[in-house]
């Protein structure tokens, strides 16, 4: 588990995959921006009975609150096979708890994690351009927008862009020093 101010990053429980699947079919939830996902309970289920949603080149923790409320979820994943590129990824299940501080918390816990466990040198994180709320998010976890990948992901009937941000280990870094270091 991961200790935070706010909240805990563990590991998903079986009780909340059922929970999971039905947050991720929320439109309300999911918001303007992000796809709906392709796959069905079933195959949500075996692969969480399989792997508890860890791999070589995957994770996916919940967040909790202190109650052990279930928050939302933020997740890694490896792309380009042999290349040490990863992706990461979050979301909140409840329009009540966003505007908290709580993502970008649960953000800063696993990029630390990450660059402390891992032999990753570089994360990112595509989010689609008009979602300022996930690019500030980003952008208070240290990540710098690289660019706009044009026409990036399917949504809501058209193709949509989405803005590429990442940050290197060394960046990571200097941001934690920084947020360690008193004004």
């Amino acid at each position: 588990m991961l200790i935070g101010d706010q909240i805990t990053l563990r590991p998903v429980r079986a009780e909340e995959v059922g929970p999971l699947y039905v947050s991720s079919l929320d439109l309300e939830n999911r918001g303007l921006w992000y796809p709906l996902p392709t796959t069905p309970l079933g195959k949500l289920e075996a692969d969480f009975a399989d792997s508890g949603f860890w791999t070589a080149g995957d994770g996916l923790f919940a967040i909790a609150d202190r109650s052990d409320r279930l928050l939302g979820i933020v997740g890694w994943e490896q792309l380009n096979g042999d290349v040490a590129d990863v992706e990461v990824s979050y979301r909140l299940f409840d329009q009540a708890d966003h505007g908290k501080g709580i993502v970008t918390e649960a953000l800063g816990l696993l990029v630390g994690w990450l660059f402390d466990t891992g032999h990753m040198n570089r994360l990112r994180a595509s989010i689609h351009v008009d979602n300022k709320a996930s690019r500030r998010v980003a952008e208070k976890s240290g990540f710098t927008c690289e660019g706009t990948s044009r026409a990036g992901w399917y949504n809501r009937g058209r193709w949509h862009d989405i803005a590429v941000y990442t940050i290197t280990r060394a960046e990571f870094e200097a941001h934690r020093l920084a947020a360690a270091t008193p004004a």
